[in-house]
């Protein structure tokens, strides 16, 4: 009779510990599914005031905005948040009906509101030549650049953390 009551509470120990480890790892795995799609926030400075080059980095800001996998963000503090962000540094130079665009990815992280730490990463310079009628389409293809740049983990050792 014993040997049986104790056969039973270990048996219901095991069912208890089982359900508990499942619903454990039901609770883990739904946390990382949710980190995986959360959007990654980027922070866009460009030093760019001709109509052309405006127009091509509204387009690529526009791109960002509409996009699931990114947040375009107004601060580089994530918005108080202080998390990493993604930082593209834009420069643009602009004569007759052509802009030229220079851009560079990096990482900051801030620890204050004003005590932000930037890393660029200098492989990543890239420039675009744009003209008058292609405006939308060059800022699509700094969209598309940006983003197989920010998808590579090779290239964003730290977003791999994220």
């Amino acid at each position: 009779m014993i040997a049986k009551a104790v056969q039973d509470s270990l048996l219901h120990r095991h069912v208890s510990v089982r359900s508990l480890f499942l619903a454990l790892l039901f609770i883990i795995s739904s946390f990382v599914i949710s980190a995986a799609q959360a959007p990654k926030s980027v922070f866009v400075k460009a030093n760019c005031d001709g109509t052309l080059s405006l127009a091509v980095v509204n387009t690529f800001r526009e791109d960002i905005r509409t996009s699931k996998k990114y947040q375009l963000i107004a601060t580089l503090d994530d918005n108080g948040r202080m998390d990493v962000v993604i930082d593209v540094r834009m420069s643009c130079v602009e004569q007759d009906k052509f802009t030229a665009i220079a851009t560079v990815y990096g990482l900051s992280k801030c620890f204050g509101p004003k005590n932000c730490h930037v890393s660029v990463d200098g492989n990543s310079v890239t420039a675009l030549l744009c003209d008058f009628n292609g405006a939308g389409d060059c800022g699509r293809i700094l969209f598309k650049a940006f983003d197989r740049y920010a998808s590579n983990p090779t290239n964003v050792p730290l977003l791999k953390s994220d």
